[in-house]
């Protein structure tokens, strides 16, 4: 087996709430899961009708994703020739690196930031190069630009960027993109924000911009991603990725979401509103100081020391945050935004761990 396989480090995803609930000892319909940035509101109400209708899961899906790359270029506004889909956006950033990167070549990524960068750089044998965001969480120019004149070959920049949540302005996305290099910015959270770069694909070769339908659209469990790029890379990924990697339920369930585009923005207008007062209350609990956000996660600091035993305590009472006990990000906890209710849940557990 190769080293760099045999040292690799798994990225931490995050447990179904069956397991949740065993942990906890309470019942499963009791979790209040608030940490994978899912969208609790669920899929839209098609998707259900759509896969128990769909009469053709014994044939292959289409390599070519060609119904698919129609779609999701009419909706992104591009053409399907710079389009290219993926399981989740996470099979996208492991091409990316195979289509860019050799053994040994580097890869620059912001921290903190998704942890799947580092994860697949790892994999196929590549060297990260983790430049520390400053004190308000933006990406640092100079010192990007001085570790890709060492020789880099890609950058990944998350807007909005998970875990802080705040989005990287285009003006400092287009000094980095006249480096030369590839940049990756990672729109996961696209729909919460209302804020893109996919329209400068057109302008820049080196410019991919990444998707996905798991946050706003509720489509986590059924994988599905997708890329803007030049159509130059566009034709390579198709050839090099697997030859039926999006599954044909995911496509029905794809196209059924996208005929029901008003509910789910609605849904997501409802996931910003909630974001934005639960940003308020959280500001309004002594000890927790709450990072802003454009996305449907926040970000927040606790007491120091404290967040150990917070984010135990907060599981113990079934609600499940996601907690960092590393720097810069020590003592810091990312809550998903969910239903009102679930809001309701976190707040009255913090004030009581708090207190």
């Amino acid at each position: 087996m190769l080293p760099h396989v045999l040292e690799a480090t798994p990225y931490a995803g995050v447990e179904p709430p069956d397991v949740l609930a065993r942990e906890a000892g309470i019942p499963e319909d009791q979790v209040v899961k608030l940490d994978g940035n899912e969208n609790l509101y669920g899929p839209a109400p098609g998707v259900a009708e759509a896969l128990a209708a769909y009469d053709s899961y014994h044939i292959y899906p289409d390599p070519m994703q060609r119904r698919i790359r129609e779609t999701l270029a009419a909706y992104a506004g591009t053409t399907p020739d710079r389009v290219v889909a993926g399981v989740g956006s996470d099979e996208l950033i492991d091409l990316l690196l195979r289509l860019f990167v050799g053994p040994g070549e580097k890869v620059i990524q912001c921290a903190p930031t998704f942890g799947m960068y580092a994860a697949f750089t790892q994999l196929i044998g590549g060297k990260l190069v983790s430049v520390p965001r400053d004190k308000t969480f933006d990406v640092p120019v100079d010192a990007v630009r001085q570790a890709a004149g060492d020789g880099a070959k890609l950058l990944f920049l998350a807007s909005p960027n998970n875990p802080t949540g705040n989005l990287v302005e285009e003006a400092t996305v287009r000094q980095l993109l006249a480096l030369g290099i590839v940049v990756v910015v990672d729109e996961a959270y696209y729909e919460f924000s209302g804020a893109t770069l996919a329209d400068l694909v057109p302008e820049y070769p080196n410019l991919v911009v990444l998707r996905t339908f798991s946050k706003w659209a509720g489509l986590a469990g059924l994988r599905l991603g997708y890329g803007i790029m030049d159509t130059s890379v566009a034709e390579r990924m198709l050839t090099v990725k697997p030859p039926y990697n999006i599954t044909v339920a995911a496509e029905a369930a794809l196209l059924a979401s996208l005929e029901e585009l008003d509910l789910l923005m609605s849904r997501v207008k409802a996931i910003v509103e909630e974001r934005d007062k639960l940003f308020q209350r959280l500001q309004a609990i002594d000890g927790i100081v709450p990072v802003p956000s454009r996305a449907n996660f926040i970000l927040c600091r606790l007491p120091e020391g404290q967040g150990n035993r917070v984010y135990r305590e907060l599981a113990r009472r079934g609600v499940f945050v996601r907690y960092y006990d590393a720097p810069p990000l020590r003592d810091y906890i990312r809550v998903s935004v969910a239903l009102p209710y679930h809001s309701q849940k976190l707040v009255e557990a913090l004030i009581e761990i708090l207190s």
